[in-house]
């Protein structure tokens, strides 16, 4: 018999074992096999400037070891790309004398620019504009001033070089202004000579228009009346008699066309080419 009080011990069965885990404090994390690969940088561009450099000093190291001819050649050839694209090395001298001025000898004084010894004046015989460089002085040049710009240098006492012709867009505001002013005092200098030319000449156009119709502000019957009171004179005396008869001012009148025929080259026909030069 057993014994009542005897403990069994039964032994059931129990699932697979678990495996121990890692503590997570402890844990690292594994270094992969191959490693990361690094990703290759852009490489700069190079700067053009820098190229252009180490070119002129390549072809100059190879002018150096010829003998030190390369330095001239080297000269030479940048100072005939410069002469081909206009630099200055190579540019041609402006002529003494524009071929514009040829014949001209005197001028009148339109502006004085004192501190850079220049000045902008109307040469008479075709009232072309020109710059003129002038002898340093305190005296100030005035309109209407007459100077020489002849070739004659002995006669030159102001005038040191002609620098060339004046444009009217280049013009100072000075200058636009007392250019009429100076247009009409030439004309009034020579009222003799324009009345005998102009005013005492002048004819009919065509069956619609008369010569005097050039004028600013003459129209047909205006026109009409200067020809009547010169047909009752015959011819005008003066300058005087003129405006005193056909209530105008001549010398303004004719002026203020010369102007516009400087203003705009296309303005046909021009009276500037038909009277002038002056030859009193």
């Amino acid at each position: 018999m057993t014994e009542p009080r005897r403990r069994r011990q039964i032994k059931t069965p129990s699932g697979p074992k678990k495996k121990a885990t890692a503590d997570p404090s402890s844990y690292k994390m594994s270094r992969p096999s191959t490693g990361r690969q690094e990703v290759p940088k852009p490489k700069p561009k190079p700067d053009p400037s820098q190229v252009k450099r180490q070119q002129r000093g390549g072809q100059g190291g190879k002018g150096r070891s010829q003998g030190g001819k390369g330095r001239s050649q080297g000269g030479n050839s940048r100072g005939q790309q410069r002469g081909g694209r206009g630099g200055r090395n190579d540019r041609q001298q402006r002529p003494e004398r524009p071929e514009a001025l040829k014949g001209e000898d005197w001028a009148r004084v339109v502006e004085h620019n004192p501190k850079e010894n220049v000045v902008t004046a109307m040469a008479e015989n075709g009232m072309l504009f020109c710059r003129l460089k002038v002898k340093a002085s305190d005296e100030m040049f005035i309109p209407n001033q007459r100077i020489y710009i002849g070739t004659d240098t002995s006669q030159r006492k102001e005038v040191v070089a002609i620098l060339g012709m004046a444009h009217l867009d280049k013009m100072s505001n000075m200058a636009r202004q007392d250019m009429p002013l100076v247009v009409q005092l030439f004309v009034e200098e020579h009222a003799q000579y324009f009345v005998e030319e102009f005013y005492n000449r002048a004819g009919p156009m065509n069956l619609k228009q008369h010569s005097f119709q050039l004028l600013p502000d003459i129209g047909n019957r205006k026109a009409k009346n200067m020809v009547d009171a010169r047909n009752q004179l015959g011819v005008f005396a003066s300058m005087d008699e003129l405006n005193a008869q056909c209530s105008i001012n001549g010398a303004e009148l004719l002026a203020r066309r010369f102007v516009q025929e400087i203003e705009d080259k296309a303005l046909v026909p021009r009276l500037i080419d038909l009277l002038l030069p002056v030859t009193a």
